[in-house]
């Protein structure tokens, strides 16, 4: 049974057409992703669904029984708010109902009758989120905090139906893990935006997609869209051949010469040229590039003793450790666990207590942060990157210009011009990712890249950060991003203690799951470890002291073979894309071989 039917439905903002002839029908009980690109009408989408706002054309049918909640992206309150007050200034029915009962300035929970069973629910989920008491005012609630607040209230009013509008951002992996669950034993229906993965796959039962103004449904979870994704985009490939086709036979006919034109040649030369701008927009679609990367010497950073407080509370208690080149390190805690913290001493915006922060001489770090820093809004798109690279090196010699380097990031030129004023908050993030990215660093700290990211634009991200060659810190909720770009963890306890576990975020997941009474097997790096005497090495590791050189020659080998092909002419881009890959893959080995032979070395006395 249908609870919400919509009918030829269409909306336009400013001028701008979001979507059009929507129609489809949501179960009872359904739960529903919405995935799309970044300005493509999602959020406008659930506030039509919710009647906030009205559609252009077409009609919105909810069943007659039908209560709904939801949780905005950015909740508003009135200042001076406290957290029992906050439930009442929701836009359901049923909030406002309450909040006429209340005498001005106060609110007598006893007074509402069967609306104190809510409240009570709704306190008792702020108890279980960790939120503060109820008298603690919204002003000086976190981000996360105010996101828990925000959750309890959709869930305390026990609709029939949810809206959810990026549910995760701000939260920390625990609490995304502890929504995800009760989601998944839910009664009630709800659809929900958001860019993680996992959290899709775990929860959804159908997937919609926004995509060129159309909105398409997919029964089943994210993995099941991915796959009746690909069969659609099989079938555009079949038909894009077939254009192909066509496009050749007409541009055969235009280089016949001039000739006289009819009505019906003219026709056929618009149609010629139509298509060559699609093949172009498609070419500049799936264009894939290397990462941009200067290279790392021996030495990266250390981190001997160090330790910060705030405010009398031990954020970081005494930690050592020496990073290596290419290490992938996610840091995983709760919210104010002291991760960003982390990031700023690693980058040296934060000067320690106590102990000693050594950067290597080569070691540039990029830092990106949660809130990002003050940008000028007059500059253009194109002019924010080249403040700081008007060219972007590559690994395999050569160097892509910033014009270039923004289509990368589905930044086309038609967008170079316009003002940063203009853009919206997702596209602003973006820009200043890419301007991060633009300066070549060879040691990244990123803190939740992925917060305002499209999956579009995650993806690509994920791409790019796969193949770089350099060290990366990450701070991230996205459980998927974080599985693919990290093979070691730190694990951040609130008190200031950090923990190492070597593996991905999933590995650490089994290892909780397999030992739920006692901690993963991790390994203390809170305390500085002693310096190792030379002990002399054993048979395998001689074995493999005399090997590794020979390795390295012939890797060295492969290098140099690969730079002069770039110096060439291109004639197969699909190759050059190849070698390029591998060109960065190489980068990688031979860092790590370069790092164990020193080790083998400085243990066998040479």
């Amino acid at each position: 049974m249908n609870v919400l039917s919509l009918d030829n439905v269409s909306k336009t903002l400013l001028d701008a057409p979001l979507f059009t002839g929507v129609t489809l029908g949501i179960d009872d009980g359904e739960k529903v992703g919405f995935i799309g690109k970044n300005g493509t009408g999602k959020s406008t989408f659930l506030k039509i669904l919710h009647g906030v706002l009205p559609p252009d054309t077409g009609t919105v049918s909810r069943h007659r029984e039908l209560t709904m909640s939801g949780l905005e992206q950015h909740p508003s309150f009135t200042p001076g708010t406290l957290l029992r007050e906050f439930w009442f200034q929701g836009r359901t029915p049923a909030a406002e109902h309450a909040a006429v009962q209340q005498p001005p300035g106060a609110v007598q929970w006893l007074a509402l009758g069967a609306d104190a069973r809510v409240l009570d629910r709704f306190a008792s989920l702020c108890r279980e989120l960790g939120l503060p008491d109820q008298d603690a005012p919204m002003d000086a609630l976190s981000g996360g905090m105010l996101r828990k607040a925000s959750l309890a209230r959709c869930l305390s009013r026990g609709a029939r139906f949810l809206t959810l509008d990026e549910p995760t951002n701000h939260l920390d992996l625990e609490t995304i893990e502890w929504l995800e669950s009760l989601l998944r034993r839910a009664s009630f229906g709800f659809i929900v935006v958001t860019h993680d993965r996992y959290f899709l796959d775990a929860v959804c039962t159908a997937i919609m997609e926004i995509d060129g103004r159309k909105v398409r449904k997919y029964p089943g979870g994210y993995e099941r869209y991915l796959e009746a994704r690909a069969e659609r985009e099989e079938a555009q490939q079949r038909a894009e051949q077939r254009r192909i086709s066509i496009l050749r036979r007409e541009l055969e006919w235009l280089k016949r010469g001039p000739r006289a034109r009819t009505g019906k040649d003219k026709s056929r030369k618009r149609r010629a040229r139509d298509l060559l701008d699609f093949g172009v927009r498609r070419e500049m679609s799936i264009r894939e590039f290397s990462s941009a990367y200067r290279r790392q010497g021996t030495k990266v950073l250390e981190l001997q003793d160090v330790r910060c407080s705030f405010a009398g509370r031990q954020v970081i208690l005494p930690f050592t450790y020496s990073f290596r080149r290419g290490e992938r390190i996610g840091l995983l805690g709760p919210n104010s666990s002291g991760k960003t913290t982390f990031l700023r001493l690693v980058s040296g915006e934060l000067v320690p207590d106590e102990g000693s922060v050594v950067r290597g001489e080569t070691t540039v770090f990029g830092h990106f942060t949660q809130t990002g820093t003050g940008i000028d809004p007059s500059l253009t798109v194109l002019g924010y990157v080249q403040e700081l690279a008007e060219r972007v090196p590559q690994p395999g010699g050569g160097s892509l210009g910033a014009e270039e380097f923004l289509e990368k990031f589905l930044f086309p030129r038609s967008m170079h011009g316009i003002r940063l004023e203009r853009l919206s908050g997702g596209e602003v993030r973006r820009l200043t990712l890419v301007r991060l990215l633009a300066t070549a660093p060879n040691f990244l700290l990123l803190d939740e890249p992925t917060n305002d990211l499209d999956l579009d634009t995650i993806r690509l991200l994920e791409e790019y950060l796969a193949d770089f060659p350099g060290c990366i810190l990450l701070v991230s909720h996205d459980r998927a991003f974080l599985d693919r770009l990290t093979d070691r963890l730190f694990l951040f306890d609130g008190r200031g203690g950090i923990r190492g576990f070597t593996g991905s975020y999933e590995d650490y997941r089994e290892a909780l799951r397999e030992e739920p009474a006692a901690a993963p097997p991790e390994r203390p790096i809170a305390a500085p470890r002693p310096r190792r005497e030379k002990t002399g090495l054993s048979f395998n590791e001689r074995r493999e002291y005399e090997l590794l050189l020979a390795e390295i020659d012939s890797l060295e080998k492969e290098q140099k073979d690969l730079e002069e092909g770039f110096q060439r002419e291109v004639t197969d881009p699909a190759l050059l894309q190849k070698d390029r890959r591998r060109y960065g893959e190489l980068l990688i080995e031979l860092e790590r071989k370069f790092a164990r032979w020193e080790d083998l070395a400085g243990r066998a006395g040479d």
